[in-house]
């Protein structure tokens, strides 16, 4: 899930036309699909996030399909492996369709249940100059980025208070779908992460991610790069 979050961002950035806007903070539109995702929980059963996607009607997107719950919307993937089945669901949303929501869902092993396990925001604009939805924080002249550096070291060499609009996120958590010895043995594999776009001039930008470090209870740079 980590890979397809990066992948969006990657895509959407590359693909799109150079509009010169600026940056500025997330529209009612873009805070609405926030909070749905907020309310998404990794551990859900298929049936439990169709009802936080489409509200009270939720019953009527959901069919049974060789034993399981599925939704009557198209997977946009669908494979199995070692007695896991997977489905991954892409949605565009907005009135611009420039909001990207992706669910990875996954059954125990041998089982019918599935169970959410992964979930991406993608937010783009393209009154942007990379066509994601930039931070509104720049980073000061002749600051560097480092691998590593924690939330408060990163805001100390941007402009403001805080890192800004983020232009996705990306959660996963196996733990529901992962067997006892499973969980002994390795523990649970989780992870979660935020993907930043910083302007450093007119025509400059450092695309930055961050990864949450559980230990410390914080995020830190994992990858940064040069748009």
């Amino acid at each position: 899930m980590k890979l397809m979050t990066k992948t969006t961002c990657a895509t959407l950035i590359a693909g799109a036309m150079l509009f010169g806007g600026s940056a500025s903070a997330a529209t009612k539109e873009e805070s609405k699909w926030t909070t749905q995702y907020s309310n998404l929980k990794t551990g859900m059963t298929l049936s439990e996030t169709a009802k936080v996607l489409y509200g009270k009607e939720y019953k009527k997107q959901l069919i049974q399909k060789s034993g399981s719950t599925i939704l009557k919307k198209k997977a946009d993937d669908s494979y199995s492996e070692q007695g896991q089945k997977s489905k991954v669901y892409v949605f565009a949303n907005g009135k611009n369709q420039n909001i990207y929501t992706s669910l990875l869902f996954m059954t125990k092993k041998n089982s019918s249940v599935y169970r959410l396990i992964g979930k991406s925001l993608d937010v783009s604009r393209e009154s942007s100059a990379t066509g994601a939805r930039e931070s509104t924080r720049k980073l000061a002249k002749g600051a560097t980025i480092k691998v590593g550096m924690t939330e408060k070291q990163l805001d100390a060499i941007l402009s403001g208070t805080d890192l800004g609009e983020w232009t996705g996120l990306d959660s996963s958590d196996w733990t529901s779908v992962q067997s006892k010895s499973e969980l002994a043995l390795i523990g649970p594999v989780k992870s979660s992460l935020k993907i930043y776009v910083f302007p450093i001039t007119t025509s400059k930008r450092k695309l930055v991610v961050m990864d949450y470090d559980y230990k410390k209870k914080t995020y830190r740079v994992g990858d940064q790069s040069s748009l």
